[in-house]
């Protein structure tokens, strides 16, 4: 059977971090595209070629006060999948809203798997230039470069700063268990359609790498440069499932768009 695992993870193996990284460039005061306080967007996990088998739900949520963020993902199987395979997956992300975007402190996982659970940690030391990662049983540690990201924070990024021109950009990326450095390219504007309708989205892929998994994100312009799809491809390159917008709700009136 399937797992959600393929649908909402990009993990990458430990591999030194000292290579220089591209960020966009500061902008004075606050971000121009700042998001609302608070906000939610649920998404339905699809596995497989076509149309996809609906396996899974996905829903992300954000809070931002005082100059800090929390960004959560909840994922969890559904359907016939939930019955034989259940999965339930869990991403935190807390840190500081800077004029540069989002500068996280701390990303944490976890995974249950059939009733067995395990999870990992990053802790940012941006004092120290270093970052702690992987399961408590095996602690690693790496040099901390500026514009490291989460895999939340790399979703989200754009919607607190102006998006990039079209071309390529090397962040720094934790997914908890490992920190790597991720070749993304950013593509020219493109229209899709989704859930909630035809949407103009920049879309952002991370540059193919072998027996490596990878994904891509499309990001909507109109609702701040949130993602609203997300594909991920296995270790031989083969797409294995995306996960895509049904509703989004934002602000403390909940503007929403829904299908």
């Amino acid at each position: 059977m399937p797992e959600l695992e393929e649908a909402p993870v990009a993990t990458a193996e430990p591999l030194p971090a000292e290579g220089p990284a591209v960020t966009p460039e500061p902008v004075a005061g606050v971000p121009k595209s700042r998001l609302p306080s608070r906000g939610r967007i649920e998404y339905i996990v699809l596995y497989g070629s076509g149309d996809g088998l609906p396996v899974g739900k996905v829903v992300h949520s954000w809070n931002m006060k005082n100059g800090r963020y929390l960004l959560a993902s909840d994922a969890e199987t559904t359907g016939l999948i939930d019955l034989f395979s259940p999965q339930r997956l869990r991403y935190v992300s807390q840190g500081r809203i800077t004029p540069q975007g989002l500068r996280p402190d701390s990303f944490f996982i976890t995974r249950t798997r059939r009733g067995k659970s395990e999870a990992a940690r990053a802790l940012f030391e941006w004092d120290k230039r270093q970052i702690l990662y992987g399961y408590a049983r095996d602690r690693k540690v790496a040099v901390l470069t500026e514009g490291a990201q989460d895999l939340m924070t790399l979703a989200y990024q754009f919607a607190l700063v102006p998006a990039p021109e079209p071309g390529r950009l090397r962040v720094p990326v934790t997914s908890g268990k490992a920190f790597d450095t991720y070749d993304v390219e950013v593509f020219p504007e493109e229209v899709i359609d989704t859930p909630i309708g035809q949407l103009r989205t920049l879309p952002v892929k991370q540059i193919a790498r072998p027996g490596k998994e990878h994904f891509e994100i499309w990001l909507a312009v109109k609702y701040n440069y949130l993602p609203v799809r997300i594909c991920h491809y296995n270790r031989k390159g083969s797409y294995s499932g995306e996960q895509v917008a049904l509703e989004i709700r934002m602000g403390d009136n909940e503007e929403m768009a829904s299908r």
